[in-house]
């Protein structure tokens, strides 16, 4: 299911695209208008008229995000706009190789409008593109085009419609890229993020700890609601579910942390650099047990104490992160079995 950042990060994505293609696609037969006014061609100039009201009156389909019929009727006036031009002009002004970007934007537009898009309709489309192509180069081949123009605006016709089908391929590739490494890089995070209390998971936590160049600098401690069970029992899921997420924040929240993540469950884990004195490490992770041994736990009419138990560990050398993880975990079980509500350090 998708979910509602990335739907928004999608709209955005569409509707920006839209605006900036009807907007570059207005300016295009404006600037074919002042040529063919130049050019004294007077169908030209009426088609060219004709397409920008239709341009204008595409911004009103955007607008009410109309987006996919906003699509189709712009690859639709592209496709007719350009065969025309290309029977009244031949393949030397150009105007066909504007075709060959349909295909790039029949599957850039299947991929953003999954709802009514489908791959079927891009390869129709593009298979569409192509015959309509090779019908016109076909007739070209064998009639003169009905109108002839100047050398100069022939070669510059050639020149503008060149630049407009690389221009076509690139700029929605690039989109399309910028898009799909924004959501990558979105799904990255999530992947990393415990979705209930929004800091780092377990995956995370692995992977901070891998990238810690001088593991002795650190201290990791493993602390665990007691009876959790019991408040979730007595109070409910949803009052359990905030439990989990105040106690994420108070961790998170300390200063002197270099790291807090959810190990699973009710566990959370806690690195801090090691101080010279070894009780100021200690002390500085037992003011987080103190802190939420103080705090008044109040949601929905419910208010209550909790308190956590927690297992301290230096690293050793030549252990691994299991290892290191394990050794506080021991300490953790021994808070657990002598009383609760303390912190112990290996």
């Amino acid at each position: 299911m998708q979910s509602i950042e990335e739907k928004n990060l999608h709209d955005s994505v569409v509707k920006r695209t839209c605006y900036w293609t009807d907007g570059i696609y207005l300016s295009v037969h404006i600037l074919y208008l002042i040529l063919f006014i130049i050019a004294n061609s007077t169908f030209m100039i009426v088609m060219n008229i004709v397409s920008i009201l239709v341009y204008v009156l595409f911004y009103f389909l955007i607008r009410k995000g109309k987006y996919y019929i906003y699509a189709l009727s712009c690859g639709a006036e592209i496709l007719i706009f350009m065969s025309i031009s290309t029977v009244l002009f031949g393949f030397q002004a150009g105007f066909h190789l504007n075709i060959i970007g349909l295909c790039v934007v029949s599957f850039f537009t299947t991929y953003f409008n999954k709802r009514t898009g489908s791959l079927k309709k891009a390869l129709a489309w593009s298979i569409m593109s192509v015959l309509v192509y090779l019908g016109l180069h076909f007739y070209c081949s064998f009639n003169n085009p009905i109108y002839t123009i100047d050398k100069w605006l022939v070669v510059s016709l050639y020149a503008f419609h060149g630049i407009c089908a690389f221009g076509f391929v690139v700029s929605y590739l690039l989109i399309f890229l910028l898009y799909a490494m924004d959501l990558e890089e979105k799904i990255k995070n999530e992947s990393r993020t415990d979705k209930l209390t929004q800091i780092s998971n377990r995956y995370d936590l692995y992977n901070y700890l891998d990238s810690i160049e001088n593991k002795a600098d650190y201290a990791l401690a493993i602390f665990d609601i007691d009876d959790f069970k019991k408040v979730n029992d007595t109070y409910g899921h949803v009052f359990g579910d905030y439990v989990l997420k105040t106690i994420a924040k108070i961790a998170f929240d300390n200063p002197n942390h270099s790291f807090v993540a959810r190990y699973g469950g009710e566990e959370f884990v806690v690195i801090i650099k090691m101080y010279s004195d070894e009780q100021r490490t200690f002390e500085i992770i037992d003011s987080i047990r103190k802190t939420i041994e103080d705090y008044q736990f109040g949601f929905e009419g419910i208010e209550t104490h909790v308190t956590i138990s927690c297992g301290i560990a230096r690293y050793q050398e030549n252990i691994n992160i299991d290892k290191w993880l394990s050794l506080a975990d021991s300490k953790l079980y021994e808070c657990k079995h002598s009383g609760k509500n303390k912190t112990l350090m290996h």
